[in-house]
């Protein structure tokens, strides 16, 4: 789960118009919360750099029943996921990740929403190639074939590049399986930022943990997409 915010921050003072506001890499917009967000160009959203880590969902599991339990302590055949304060939290249900943003929204004033399915392909890169209209579905663009991964189109990726089910997967939970030529030392999460970010300064956009967007994953509206 990642949080966006659209637009710019709110002000305690009148805001300095768009252009005078130059969010990026090198001076993004920090929250309460310490969570940084960057602009991503073709849209007009921040976003923010890392997952939502485990400590940024406590602060709001510490004042609302509506974080659930699930997240706490996750495990898969007896190994643990997601272990720190500064890994990804995981086992999120949709609802749950929407009323995070409605808290947040409220504590700070201003907006923080999931991205739709498009945005989240433009922080990735690939929004130009997939040729969104206003109908257009997750569901339809799982079927349009980019021949590029995040990080550009070797196999395996190089050394250090993500966080992915690897050896180490392979190793530990054997049942999921995992890519036999690529190692990063994590069988399960890592902390976020373990990575390097991509152009625009943002991390993880590939592997460490499924995210959801905000879109119906289809035109009748069954169920949501990560």
């Amino acid at each position: 789960m990642r949080e966006y915010r659209e637009g710019l921050p709110a002000q305690s003072a009148p805001p300095p118009p768009a252009s005078a506001v130059a969010y990026s890499a090198t001076n993004p917009f920090i929250n309460s919360l310490g969570m940084k967000f960057v602009p991503v160009p073709g849209t007009e959203i921040l976003m923010c750099i890392h997952e939502t880590r485990k400590a940024d969902y406590v602060a709001w599991a510490a004042e609302s029943s509506l974080a659930g339990g699930a997240w706490r302590d996750v495990n898969k055949d007896g190994v643990p996921i997601s272990t720190g304060d500064d890994h990804p939290v995981v086992n999120v249900k949709w609802d749950a990740t929407n009323n995070f943003c409605a808290w947040l929204s409220k504590k700070e004033g201003k907006t923080y929403r999931l991205p739709t399915d498009r945005e989240w392909s433009m922080a990735v890169g690939a929004g130009s190639d997939e040729k969104w209209t206003s109908s257009t579905t997750p569901e339809a663009m799982g079927q349009v074939r980019i021949d590029e991964y995040p990080w550009g189109k070797q196999w395996p990726p190089p050394r250090g590049v993500a966080n992915l089910g690897d050896t180490a997967t392979r190793n530990e939970l054997p049942a999921y399986g995992g890519a036999t030529d690529y190692t990063d030392g994590f069988a399960t999460t890592a902390p976020v930022m373990s990575f390097k970010p991509n152009k625009l300064g943002i991390f993880d956009l590939p592997g460490n943990a499924s995210e959801w967007v905000e879109d119906w994953y289809n035109a009748s509206q069954q169920g949501h997409t990560i």
